[in-house]
């Protein structure tokens, strides 16, 4: 963002001229009362960047939007490492009566927001710098290639934000799964404006979310899954990519065929259901080792991972 102020003497009208490349969409915010506090952001490549925020002065004090900021600089600086560097001269939150709401280069953040959930609602809405600032994906017609990769890489920054400061709980998938697989759920590929209003959350933010997650920590591991990850934000830069892109660039960065896991999470709404169906000792002698089946009983497949706990305590 470049600008510059008419000449004139005091008093005289001041213009400021404004420019970003490569934004879809632009907003701004203007206030006497604004508080103004900005860093240095720190980018691989060296370009001078920096983080901003501006809130209104009851809303200041490191519980609050105090730590703005921090919180703007951090969300870059971790999306820039782990998927794509950030495009534009700064990041700038704004903190007023907009719950949640992003642009290129400029988020609205509620002036309430304070602690986790001012990081939450932070690294969420600068995030979508990513997705879908510079990866031009549809959110009227595909929201989870919006708001549901978001999501996901929101999952990491939290984790590697402060050293977990504000890491979510572990259990969070298994006590959601009722939700994300109840028979009468749409398929994620339903186009957006044909999701009922009550299915939004899980179809566009946290089912395709936890379907990534899936496949980076069960089915092809974080090291083939990040690359191929930053080879499709690299190669769907400033383009527009629709699902079957992203599911193509996926199998060719990954060298693996992925086309059961999209089938069976993305475009349908299948159902994963495992059980151990019988453990046997070999000739029914214990020093031969152990028998065990695992079997599906619905039309979704996955990895399986086995913990045997002995009888001696050892794992």
């Amino acid at each position: 963002m470049r600008s510059g102020v008419g000449s004139g003497g005091r008093g005289a009208r001041k213009v400021w001229h404004f420019m970003m490349k490569n934004a879809r969409d632009i907003a701004w915010a203007a206030s006497s009362a604004f508080v103004w506090d900005t860093a240095r952001i720190h980018l691989s490549s060296g370009k001078p960047c920096l983080a901003m925020s501006v809130y209104p002065v009851e809303s200041a004090g490191d519980s609050a939007s105090g730590r703005s900021t921090e919180y703007v600089k951090n969300s870059v600086e971790i999306f820039s490492r782990d998927w794509f560097e950030y495009p534009y001269p700064v990041a700038v939150n704004v903190g007023g009566p907009v719950g949640g709401q992003e642009y290129a280069g400029i988020v609205f953040c509620s002036r309430g927001a304070r602690g986790k959930g001012l990081w939450g609602v932070t690294a969420h809405e600068i995030g979508h710098n990513w997705f879908p600032m510079v990866v031009g994906s549809n959110e009227r017609r595909d929201a989870f290639m919006d708001e549901g990769f978001n999501t996901f890489i929101n999952i990491y920054s939290t984790k590697n934000f402060n050293n977990g400061e504000y890491g979510a709980r572990r259990d969070s998938v298994r006590r959601f799964a009722p939700i994300m697989m109840r028979p009468s759920l749409f398929p994620m590929l339903t186009y957006a404006d044909a999701i009922p209003r009550r299915d939004l959350g899980n179809l566009a933010y946290f089912k395709p979310s936890v379907g990534l997650a899936m496949l980076r920590e069960y089915v092809l591991g974080p090291e083939r899954f990040d690359y191929a990850f930053r080879e499709y934000i690299k190669r769907w830069a400033y383009k527009h990519p629709q699902p079957k892109d992203f599911f193509r660039s996926m199998n060719d960065a990954s060298g693996e065929d992925l086309n059961w896991f999209w089938k069976s999470w993305f475009a349908e709404n299948w159902r994963l259901d495992q059980a151990v169906k019988d453990v046997k000792y070999v000739d029914n002698d214990p020093a031969k080792g152990v028998l065990i089946t695992i079997t599906n009983n619905d039309k979704m497949v996955m990895p399986a991972t086995v913990e045997v706990k002995e009888s001696n305590g050892h794992k």
